[in-house]
């Protein structure tokens, strides 16, 4: 007997519906785009546990016919397209017909609908292993969809879903990114009955991102609207240096459509690059608007990625836009080169003057270049020379000084010793402040006045449930109110740097290491945060004293080659190295040695 056989409708069903639903916030932003594609302009969504017991969502939509309803449960259902012609132009959010039919197969669904054309309206009731009934009911005009027992039936996939507040979380986020994208929409999201989302239809960006992001974020929004003879980038953007430590807030969707790409990130990070510190990312909500036929939008089951036809063009469009935005403006320039810039005679002049005779610059030609800095340099200090000397990898080294504001240089009879002033300070405060963790010694500097950070419902919320453990490594952090928190306290070690940009750094940061499943695992790496964004930083000039602070600090570590994420702090070049880097030792120097001296 062979072994290949067809499966039955009900396992097809459960398997197809696993691409369309994974979890709760999948049937929440399913069911949301349904109601956009109906015209609503209001939605309401409810959920309770985390959406796993129930999800109604509520929209003052067009409705369902009652002919349709007989038939909107079953798959490849749909009112959004007819043709094959359809597809490549596809302008609605759903399409494919699977969406209810999907949430159908992994949960009870009951579905209330009423439109403006007819005198009652219709509810469709769908149970798993019954059959669906379909009777009259009344309601205003729109659609309601409850959607109960999730994955009741299948237990094996319930069992691989998060825990309640993860769940719900991830629903508030979903509900979050069309809220942002469409301020025209109404919004609202319950949650065991407690209102944590509310935006009423027709709110400006800067009213709709003090809801949702904070009143920081809101005052710095700056609008973008950029255009080229196919593409359009709209949206706004946050002025630096209000920013956020991950990418959390950059949001982007294609005709209106919530997307995820990673080269539209890149391309609104190039645009930002000069004006935000490293390890900071922007702040947008940026639609890219193009003709249907460039998109592809049916390249995954969730519609989370699409496919852009000349998505390089597109991407310098968003970072134009972006700098656009910024303030900074092209001008077009014709090539130029070290001696235009520095108003010197050309290579060609030069040629033509002196008949092929290469140009000789003469003082008076070079003091009069401005853009030229003239630097004397200084013999080093031989009699505080010893002042400045340090000890370490058993030997006494002489402080050289910094280059670039970011590296330590250190010279020996032996060599060069090289320090990153940012790794090196990084390791020593993370041993610092884990010693004193495992001790329960940390240092808590209170600070003079407490700082407010305003974050989304989602990390707020985070945040909190991990004051606890913070509290054991010197944070003090409390709710303030809504989706505001209190710091009150740091560790001393960040009491130095302490700012509300370098705080709501630190707290996205906290967020991405996510929920704690070994409190220890978890503490080490918010400490190794906390280091990380206390340590000196590069851009940071130190004096004679501070550097050898630092260096003596630093020897003094368990682990003083590399800072805490594993990064090395510092490179040593012998002197042998440098001496055969230039040709003073090797084959190639005793060869020139002995043609000087006619040795054979």
């Amino acid at each position: 007997m062979g072994k290949v056989r067809m499966l039955t409708e009900d396992l097809v069903s459960l398997i197809s519906a696993g691409e369309v639903i994974e979890n709760p916030s999948s049937i929440v932003k399913e069911l949301m785009e349904n109601s956009l594609d109906a015209g609503a302009n209001l939605i309401d969504i409810s959920i309770e546990e985390g959406g796993t017991k129930s999800i109604v969502v509520s929209d003052n939509g067009t409705g369902i016919l009652r002919e349709d309803c007989a038939i909107c449960l079953h798959r490849y259902s749909t009112s959004k397209i007819s043709t094959r012609e359809d597809i490549e132009h596809i302008a609605t959010y759903g399409f494919r017909g699977e969406a209810l039919a999907s949430i159908a197969a992994v949960g009870d669904i009951r579905i209330t609908t009423q439109t403006e054309s007819e005198e009652i309206g219709t509810v469709v009731t769908s149970r798993f292993g019954q059959k669906t009934t379909i009777r009259d009911q009344a309601r205003p005009v729109g659609t309601t969809v409850e959607v109960t027992d999730l994955f009741r039936d299948i237990p094996a996939r319930r069992k691989h879903l998060a825990d309640e507040k993860t769940e719900a979380q991830r629903i508030q986020e979903a509900v979050m990114r069309h809220a942002v994208i469409r301020p025209e929409i109404g919004f609202r999201l319950r949650r065991n009955n407690e209102l944590v989302i509310d935006c009423p239809p027709k709110q400006s960006a800067t009213d709709r991102i003090t809801a949702l992001w904070g009143i920081d974020v809101a005052k710095a929004l700056v609008d973008v609207d950029y255009k080229t003879d196919e593409i359009r980038i709209s949206g706004f953007i946050a002025r630096p240096p209000i920013s956020r430590g991950n990418r959390s807030r950059e949001y982007f969707s294609v005709v209106k459509r919530p997307i995820s790409d990673e080269r539209l990130s890149q391309s609104v990070e190039i645009a930002f690059s000069t004006t935000l510190m490293k390890g900071q990312f922007p702040i947008c909500a940026l639609d890219v608007s193009l003709d249907l036929s460039k998109v592809d939008v049916n390249v995954h089951p969730t519609k989370r990625e699409v496919r852009i036809l000349n998505i390089e063009k597109v991407c310098e469009a968003v970072s134009r836009a972006v700098r656009y935005a910024l303030g900074e403006r092209e001008e077009k320039t014709e090539a130029t080169t070290l001696e235009s810039i520095l108003g010197l005679p050309t290579q060609e002049n030069n040629e033509k003057e002196s008949h092929g005779t290469a140009p000789i610059l003469q003082e008076e030609q070079i003091a009069a270049i401005p853009l030229v800095e003239q630097v004397i340099l200084k013999p080093p200090d031989i009699e505080n020379e010893e002042s400045i000397g340090v000890e370490i990898l058993g030997g006494v080294f002489r402080i050289v000084g910094q280059i670039h504001k970011l590296y330590i240089l250190l010279e020996s009879d032996e060599g060069l010793l090289i320090v990153d002033q940012h790794a090196a300070h990084e390791r020593v405060l993370y041993e610092q402040l884990r010693k004193e963790v495992n001790t329960g010694t940390v240092a808590v500097q209170e600070l003079l006045q407490p700082f407010i950070l305003s974050l989304s419902p989602k990390d707020a919320e985070q945040i909190l449930d991990l004051a606890e453990t913070l509290d054991n490594i010197g944070f003090s952090i409390t709710s303030f109110g809504g989706n505001e928190i209190s710091i009150s306290a740091v560790p001393e070690i960040f009491g130095r740097v302490a700012s509300e940009i370098e705080l709501i750094s630190l707290v996205d940061r906290i967020v991405d290491i996510g929920e704690k499943e070994a409190v220890d695992a978890f503490m080490d790496n918010v400490i190794k945060v906390a280091a990380c964004h206390s340590a000196i930083r590069s851009g940071q000039s130190l004096s004679n004293e501070e550097i050898r602070d630092l260096i003596e600090e630093l020897s003094r570590t368990k682990s003083k080659y590399n800072c805490c994420h594993g990064r090395p702090s510092m490179i040593r070049i012998l002197k042998e190295d440098i001496d055969r880097k230039v040709g003073r030792m090797g084959p190639e120097a005793i060869a020139r040695f002995k043609a000087r001296h006619r040795l054979d």
